[in-house]
């Protein structure tokens, strides 16, 4: 709930910020701020190191991040009790800067101690996953030393719990290994809702920069009502960048070309809202999968059925649906009949009517989001 309230805070704060830079420098210099920090955001990149004894379940709590089922494309291989020979790079699906990357073993003959830090780079990843079976190994105590001599953020995580948790229900779950300040959390990478996942989540984003909190954020698996939510305040980000590339395409002064740009503009938007939102497809299915319904029930918790299509034609229905967007696009397209003053109006009109138009579908697509989320985890 904090971070929840926190992320509309941040949503409230940013509106401010550019209500203020209006004033005092008018429609350009907020439509030059928007695209600035969205660029910083798309640019942004999120390393996590995951690393461990082989059979502790580093690949499951891997593919549980990264919202993959075990045998999906992509997905870290399970079951195996090989030892990781070299870094492997888990790429996210749905966000290509973030990253998962399972370290081989401290220690080791091919690894050894002293030249650990510089044959995995470790000084470039963001924060480190330690993944810890029945035991605490003299390798992972050598893998946190050099942690701490680059001062950045490990966790401790038991990721099988859920076929130990008979022998651990009456165990002290603080690490005893030296280390007391750090806390073991207990996750399921079957069952993510449950036990610490939602709450190792929570402190995993609040250690991190602010841009890298929203991509950690995007990335998360559509586990709770509360992530729904999370994601909704950042996707509002999207929006503005959206409206600020309509603010563009509005300057054109051949009529026409700024609608026609608006309906791209807004297609492509939508696309992104709704895959973030586990809306599309394949995110239906692999979530059905997981929890062990049928896709047809989830997807009837979609209550709006432009969310499955999502078309040129149907963003014009959608249009054509708001009186106010209709006759705001109307001005828009005659402003441009008018030599220099055109390019002058049509921007920000595009700008407010692009804005309106997301924004006002974003709750929709949310309550969706929440009801599918609400339906696949009951009972």
């Amino acid at each position: 709930i904090d971070n929840l309230s926190h992320a509309e805070e941040k949503v409230s704060r940013c509106t401010e910020e550019l209500g203020s830079l209006y004033s005092e420098m008018g429609f350009e210099a907020v439509v030059s701020k928007i695209k600035e920090k969205n660029e910083a955001l798309e640019k942004e990149t999120l390393s996590i190191a995951v690393t461990g004894e082989s059979g502790t379940g580093k690949s499951a709590l891997v593919n549980a991040m990264r919202d993959l089922n075990p045998g999906e494309p992509g997905a870290a291989e399970e079951g195996t009790t090989e030892q990781t020979m070299k870094v492997t790079r888990y790429k996210h699906p749905k966000l290509e800067t973030v990253c998962f990357y399972d370290l081989p073993g401290i220690g080791t003959l091919n690894f050894p101690a002293r030249d650990y830090a510089k044959m995995v780079n470790l000084n470039t990843y963001d924060l480190f996953i330690i993944v810890i079976g029945n035991r605490f190994l003299e390798h992972d105590a050598l893998l946190i030393r050099e942690i701490q001599k680059m001062k950045k953020q490990f966790y401790f995580v038991r990721s099988k719990i859920d076929f130990e948790f008979n022998n651990l229900k009456h165990q002290n779950r603080e690490n005893d290994c030296g280390f007391s300040s750090q806390e073991v959390f207990l996750v399921s990478s079957r069952f993510i809702k449950d036990l610490d996942f939602p709450r190792f989540c929570d402190i995993l984003e609040s250690q991190l920069s602010e841009n890298k909190r929203y991509i950690f954020q995007l990335s998360l698996p559509n586990f709770s009502a509360d992530v729904v939510r999370k994601k909704k305040a950042i996707l509002h980000r999207k929006i503005l960048a959206a409206a600020a590339a309509s603010f563009v395409a509005g300057a054109s002064p051949i009529p026409g070309v700024s609608i026609a740009c608006d309906i791209a503009i807004l297609v492509k938007t939508f696309l992104e809202i709704r895959k973030s939102f586990g809306l599309d497809d394949d995110s239906l299915g692999s979530l059905a999968l997981k929890v062990g319904k049928p896709v047809e029930v989830l997807k009837a918790e979609v209550k709006n059925p432009f969310i499955y299509d999502i078309t040129e034609t149907s963003v014009i229905r959608v249009i054509a649906g708001s009186t106010a967007a209709v006759a705001v696009m109307a001005a828009e397209e005659a402003a441009h009949l008018i030599p220099i003053v055109g390019s002058v109006v049509g921007a920000p009109v595009s700008f407010l009517t692009t804005y309106g138009i997301l924004r006002n579908s974003l709750d929709k697509f949310e309550q969706s989001a929440v009801r599918v989320i609400i339906k696949a985890f009951e009972a």
